[in-house]
């Protein structure tokens, strides 16, 4: 008999305990789902009486995310900017990734750029510091929605070794997307010269 009503205490105690989540997840308001240019907000803590500092920062850390990051390509036919003399090579620089972060600032979709590359001297190279022109454009359905023409400094050492270069293009500001856009990157060296 004891045994029984200690498995009839423990099933009413179940019930009650099922009961009482049903009511919290029943009389939680989750709201419409946020738009794609609204932050995601952290949920408030559940108990009044613990510390607030982990879920504000929560949320300072989640109010700046994205939903949507647009892919970073390397345009066809720019990976590659070479000069000669002659028929020796000077250099030859080469892009060989492409990177790319998101958050929301002020209402708007931050993207941040980082394009990866190394530089190798030939056989006719002079010592001097070379200018880069790189190319971040951001592309959608409509068209070009930014452009930026950026210049990084490498140095060429004759006789020297291949360089690692970086170049950081971080002032992208659009209006955030759900899709439908693309980062493009790449060496710009302009109209071709006329001989």
């Amino acid at each position: 008999m004891p045994a029984i009503r200690s498995l009839l205490v423990a099933l009413f105690a179940a019930s009650l305990a099922a009961c009482n989540t049903m009511d919290r997840v029943q009389n939680t308001d989750l709201g419409p789902p946020a738009a794609a240019s609204e932050p995601v907000a952290a949920e408030p803590s559940a108990t009044p009486d613990q510390p607030d500092d982990a879920s504000a920062g929560m949320a300072a850390a989640q109010r700046g995310e994205a939903r949507f990051c647009p892919q970073a390509s390397i345009r066809e036919g720019t990976s590659t900017i070479q000069e000669k003399d002659g028929d020796a090579l000077d250099y030859q620089a080469v892009i060989v990734n492409a990177k790319r972060d998101c958050r929301i600032v002020g209402g708007k979709l931050k993207i941040t750029v980082g394009v990866e590359g190394r530089l190798m001297p030939g056989r006719a190279a002079k010592s001097r510091t070379l200018q880069l022109p790189i190319r971040v454009a951001v592309v959608g359905q409509e068209g070009v929605i930014y452009s930026n023409l950026g210049k990084i400094s490498v140095s060429v050492e004759k006789g020297g070794t291949a360089r690692s270069f970086r170049y950081v293009e971080d002032n992208i500001l659009i209006a955030p997307v759900i899709g439908g856009v693309i980062v493009y990157t790449g060496f710009d060296e302009g109209p071709p010269k006329q001989n």
